[in-house]
């Protein structure tokens, strides 16, 4: 597994005066979206190690109304450190038109010291089985998120 494509519906309670969706809602998105992918990768793992969202960044493409048709959230892990790492990911509105893009840094952490920690070999061996492969012309989902130039 690389990239995760999974449906999410969007909630009347997403939309804000201007009759798009609000930018809070995209977090929410993103986390469902997070949760998603870690618990494919393996849930146990995930629940016995404690970590915390230390930076997250979106780039808003343009707008989302209000529509039946669910968004489509592509998520990967795009790199893994000594004690973090990144997941990417692509909203797409129910037309595939690119809708945001974002990123999310996690890190692992201690809760006796509350201070960050490695990642084990394991857990780093089954968040590297998500990180996007490069395709046959290339290129990755990666070219298409902003670069740290640009936020």
């Amino acid at each position: 597994m690389a990239i995760m494509r999974m449906p999410l519906e969007r909630r009347f309670s997403d939309l804000d005066l201007m009759g798009h969706v609000n930018n809070v809602a995209y977090h929410d998105y993103l986390q469902e979206a997070r949760f998603r992918l870690l618990a494919e990768l393996g849930r146990e793992t995930v629940e016995a190690l404690p970590q915390v969202v230390a930076r997250q960044e979106i780039d808003y493409v343009r707008p989302i109304g209000i529509g039946l048709e669910p968004l489509i959230v592509e998520t990967w892990v795009e790199s893994v450190g000594r004690s973090s790492y990144v997941v990417a990911y692509l909203i797409l509105d129910s037309d595939g038109s690119l809708a945001a893009k974002a990123r999310t840094v996690m890190v692992l952490f201690d809760e006796a010291t509350t201070r960050s920690r490695l990642i084990p070999d394991d857990v780093r061996s089954w968040l590297e089985s998500a990180m996007a492969e490069e395709g046959t012309d290339g290129d990755s989902r990666n070219d298409r998120l902003p670069g740290e130039a640009e936020l």
